[in-house]
């Protein structure tokens, strides 16, 4: 069995005021709890700078059975503690002592008794053997070695069971004490000087601030958890029918209404235009030199009938070696005689000519001609002054070659396709095969047969097409369908239009057709998106899966929830998404409807 271990000594710290009279100082140490009390003197304490004072306070604390200690580095206050025999130390954690006498002062007994008077007639003999004998009565100097302040607390254990020890510092006890055995198996106790120690404040907020950080970050990630971040993902499989439909709508421009019953559709002529350039290097080689002058005399012969032949007015053309002139001057004959059994007729004179075009191949010498439309004309002369000049022009071949690449190839394809595209984005169901383009415009700078190395080509085609409105197209389709299904229970894929095949029957104008229009599609069950997301709210995935499963045309369903920690579907509709899946069945399926 361990022996018991004596208590630390406490102690009280008590901080006088530079204000504090004596007796304020010595009632607060009368009035401590603790045996050891520590005065923590201000600098320049005037209720302390007196030996009577000091004495005072020094009765007092025996009379109390206090042992007061002096926390003070002032000098002048070291003698005068030494003369009442107080202990003194530079601070709470330094090591007590009385501090030494000046010499040739010695003790003056501290007795709780009044003092009595001495008697005028007392010898100096008499007053020294009493001070002698009063040195007997104070308290000695005390050896601490490593001890602390606490110590003075040790010479009350003869009395008291408990050790109260002043210093701050754990495990600084007189040497040679019996407390290193009873340390080692128990821990000090704090002393009372950490219980009144000043609070840290900076790191008090620090760790405030950190903690009120930490809840609103916990707060926010509550409310995100809670309200913000949990989704629910509902997705229906359901089965579907297969429906068709075969019937004529007729488009006309002149229809203003649709027209389910008799299948009158409105259409809309649309009109564009396509223009396009094309640069060509002229290759037509043109003579712009002098034409060929000259005359020929002309003589006619009629071998039946009577009269004289008709004139060959001007303008006429004749030819010679392949060359032909045109006639200047009209000719008027006259009878000159019988020839061969035929009536002779000679001109009234000389016919100018000219060449039909520059050159020097028309220049001729005492040549015969052919006059045009009159076998029984003959001419005969001269022409001359015809001369060279070649020249590069536009010709009609240079032309029509920048027509062809124009009109040809990608450009028509790619134009009218992007024409289509426009038309369809903007709400239009266009009827391809009405496409219809007019021949090209087509001008030329230069013109055809002008001087010129390089030409630029222009061309202008006017393409029409008829088209309807996808709305009502979509509402003939669904006019059609609609007796097939149950409208309570049942509803038409929405795909519906792009299932349809429209191909053109006839076409008598450019402003109406006949269309053939065949559609296969699907009805699937009506299932109202809002009424899901009602059922749904609160419940978990299992409770929705057997409801839903329940509905007429439902194959499966499947309940997504997120995040991980959500365990039941959101109540707000906004957190609920509904997906709708058909899967198509042919009409030889058989078990669902």
């Amino acid at each position: 069995m361990s022996a018991k271990i004596p208590p630390k000594p406490s102690k009280d710290v008590i901080y006088v005021d530079v204000d504090d009279e004596i007796t304020s100082i010595i009632d607060k140490v009368e009035n401590s709890p603790e045996k050891v009390v520590a005065l923590v003197l201000p600098k320049r304490a005037a209720s302390l700078q007196s030996t009577v004072n000091m004495k005072l306070l020094a009765r007092s604390a025996k009379t109390a059975g206090k042992n007061p200690v002096l926390i003070t580095s002032e000098s002048s206050l070291m003698p005068l503690a030494g003369v009442a025999g107080l202990h003194v130390a530079k601070n709470l954690q330094s090591k007590p002592e009385i501090p030494d006498l000046p010499p040739g002062v010695g003790h003056k007994p501290v007795d709780d008794s009044p003092a009595e008077e001495v008697p005028d007639d007392a010898s100096d003999e008499d007053t020294a053997e009493e001070a002698d004998e009063d040195d007997d009565h104070l308290p000695r100097k005390i050896a601490y070695g490593a001890a602390g302040i606490g110590a003075l607390a040790a010479a009350h254990d003869d009395d008291n069971a408990e050790t109260i020890d002043l210093d701050d510092e754990d495990g600084d006890g007189p040497k040679g004490s019996g407390e290193s055995d009873s340390k080692s198996s128990k821990k000090p106790k704090k002393d009372k000087a950490d219980k009144n120690k000043v609070p840290n404040f900076d790191r008090f907020r620090m760790m405030l601030g950190a903690g009120g950080i930490a809840l609103i970050a916990l707060i926010v990630f509550l409310v995100l958890a809670v309200t913000v971040l949990p989704k629910a993902v509902i997705t229906i499989t359901t089965t579907s029918e297969p429906v068709s439909a075969t019937f004529n709508l007729n488009a006309s421009t002149t229809t203003t209404a649709l027209d389910t019953k008799t299948g009158a559709i409105p259409a809309v002529l649309q009109k564009t235009d396509q223009t396009g350039t094309q640069q060509v290097t002229a290759t037509g080689q043109q003579n712009n030199g002098a034409k060929a002058t000259g005359s020929v005399t002309m003589t006619a012969q009629k071998c039946s009938g009577a009269g004289t032949p008709s004139s060959v007015p001007a303008g006429t053309g004749i030819s010679a070696n392949g060359s032909s002139y045109i006639t200047q001057d009209s000719t008027t004959f006259t009878y000159s005689g019988i020839s061969g059994g035929c009536a002779s007729f000679t001109g009234d004179g000389s016919t100018s000519i000219t060449a039909q075009a520059a050159g020097s191949k028309y220049n001729v010498s005492s040549a015969n001609f052919t006059v045009a439309g009159r076998s029984d004309v003959s001419a005969s002369g001269s022409a001359s002054g015809g001369s060279d000049n070649i020249v590069t022009v536009v010709s009609q071949a240079d032309v029509e070659g920048a027509t062809q690449k124009l009109t040809s190839g990608t450009a028509a394809a790619d134009f009218t396709k992007a024409w289509e595209k426009k038309l369809t984005d903007q709400g239009d169901y266009v009827i391809t095969s009405t496409l219809k383009a007019t021949d090209p415009a087509v001008t030329s700078t230069p013109a055809v047969g002008q001087p010129a190395s390089t030409a630029t080509v222009t061309i202008k085609v006017t393409y029409t097409v008829l088209t309807v409105k996808k709305t009502d197209l979509t509402a003939a389709l669904n006019a059609q369908l609609a007796s097939q299904i149950d409208p309570k229970k049942q509803k038409l894929s929405d795909s519906s239009l792009s299932d349809a095949t429209i191909s053109v029957q006839s076409q008598t104008s450019a402003n109406s057709a006949t269309l053939s229009v065949s559609i296969d599609t699907t009805a699937v069950p009506i299932i109202d998106a809002n009424n899901v997301k009602k059922i749904a709210k609160g419940k978990k995935t299992g409770d929705i899966t057997v409801v839903i499963n329940n509905w007429p045309g439902v194959k499966a369903v499947s309940v997504k929830l997120s995040p991980f920690w959500v365990s039941k579907v959101p109540n707000k509709d906004s957190k609920i998404t509904v997906v709708l899946k058909e899967v198509k069945t042919s009409t030889n399926d058989s078990g669902q409807p």
